[in-house]
């Protein structure tokens, strides 16, 4: 009997063992992959957010007596756009590009009251939040009305809506506690 007659056979069964294993690695690193794509996907969402924020922000403290005119406003485009959270972003786009284009242009024009200055900056802030997907909304924050009073402004994305209530959509629960799904950011403003 040929020795090699025995192990006819068996370097097939070696490769078919070893395609096995490199194709739970592949499938492996490609989880890996897409989750990494989606985590800096969602890191790029928190930036862009925080830029939002924070150039509303700055405006608002370069008029410090304003941060009533600007949640009014801001809180108008919002509501006015205030429909299903699968087609939020689009209403609340189609409402801020309205509002910018209503606005008064201040660097074209001369801008006489604070009222006018706010509403050209609310104008190009939601316009820019918009077209990255984000949706801006200003909230008294929980506790602190009064003199305290601080202003709490929301950026969402990913279907999330940028309010502070007791809603499955929302942001954070009306303590200001973030819900475990939310895609939102939120920073004090005094």
């Amino acid at each position: 009997m040929n020795v090699f007659s025995i192990q006819r056979g068996v370097g097939l069964v070696e490769v078919m063992v070893a395609l096995l294993l490199l194709a739970v690695a592949v499938l492996g690193f490609s989880a890996m992959q897409l989750s990494a794509v989606k985590a800096t996907d969602e890191s790029l969402m928190r930036t862009q957010s925080l830029s939002a924020i924070k150039t509303l922000s700055e405006s608002m403290r370069v008029l410090p007596d304003s941060s009533s005119i600007y949640r009014k406003q801001i809180n108008d485009i919002y509501k006015s756009s205030n429909s299903d959270i699968e087609s939020l972003i689009t209403t609340y786009c189609t409402k801020a590009n309205e509002y910018a284009v209503s606005a008064k242009k201040c660097n074209t024009e001369i801008c006489t009251s604070d009222e006018e200055v706010v509403k050209y900056n609310v104008g190009d802030i939601v316009k820019s939040a918009c077209s990255k997907d984000i949706v801006l909304n200003i909230e008294v924050c929980p506790n602190t009305s009064g003199t305290n009073e601080r202003q709490c402004i929301i950026a969402a994305w990913n279907q999330t809506k940028p309010t502070m209530v007791d809603e499955k959509a929302s942001c954070t629960d009306a303590s200001g506690s973030y819900k475990p799904a939310a895609s939102c950011f939120i920073m004090e403003a005094y």
